[in-house]
């Protein structure tokens, strides 16, 4: 008798056999918008991550200008200058104060290719770079000096593969200086890494019109009468 009633109770069906399709989609509703709520965090987080590392190695460029700098002392500690941003970076490899040349781009730059080395070493084309410098004239030894204000941007993003940047000097000294980057820069309109002269490195958030104009990128405290081009 115990027997048959055990097996009355075990063989009796479940009175459940899973999820209805409604708990079934609620769950997963649930799943969707919690899914929404961390994605902004998550992908703000990324994004500050990159701009942090772009900051970073604008620094380590800016670096390798100062050094330059010192080891030019008989030219008036003179950063390094050149017709471009490329020959600027090749430079700079050319003469060992940079030993990876992958430092000269940032990946997220529409149109940005990773350097190719030979034998014979590195040989820059301008997808590989995504930095510009200042300079007084765009040629060899037209390097800011030592004088130069500490506020002077020295190494700063480009404004994208086959994008020219208006060169943001001219202009009353003591008046704060906007510059406007395109789609197409390494971070798009979002904003620029930027190393100052005064071993300052910033990343600048973009917040003025139109879209990616930085109106801090030169400070109103930066009274230096000099006119400055952009090796781009």
């Amino acid at each position: 008798m115990l027997n048959n009633r055990l097996l009355c109770r075990t063989a009796r069906p479940s009175s459940r056999g899973g999820f209805t399709l409604v708990e079934l989609l609620v769950v997963i509703g649930i799943i969707a918008i919690l899914a929404g709520v961390a994605l902004g965090p998550i992908t703000n987080g990324i994004k500050q991550a990159q701009h942090n590392a772009a900051m970073q190695t604008g620094r380590q460029i800016g670096q390798m200008c100062f050094s330059f700098a010192t080891d030019n002392i008989q030219n008036g500690n003179a950063y390094p200058a050149d017709a471009t941003g490329l020959a600027v970076a090749q430079d700079l490899i050319n003469a060992n104060y940079a030993t990876d040349p992958n430092v000269f781009g940032v990946s997220q730059e529409k149109g940005y290719a990773k350097p190719t080395s030979s034998s014979t070493g590195t040989t820059l084309v301008q997808a590989n770079v995504s930095w510009s410098f200042s300079c007084v004239t765009a040629t060899p030894g037209g390097g800011i000096t030592s004088t130069a204000s500490d506020l002077t941007p020295l190494v700063y993003f480009n404004n994208g593969i086959g994008v020219t940047l208006t060169t943001p000097f001219p202009g009353s000294p003591g008046t704060a200086k906007p510059v406007t980057y395109a789609s197409t820069a390494p971070f798009g309109t979002d904003g620029a890494a930027v190393f100052y002269k005064g071993n300052n490195a910033q990343y600048l958030k973009a917040t003025g019109s139109p879209a990616g104009t930085i109106t801090t990128f030169i400070s109103a405290n930066d009274t230096d009468t000099t006119t400055y081009v952009i090796a781009q």
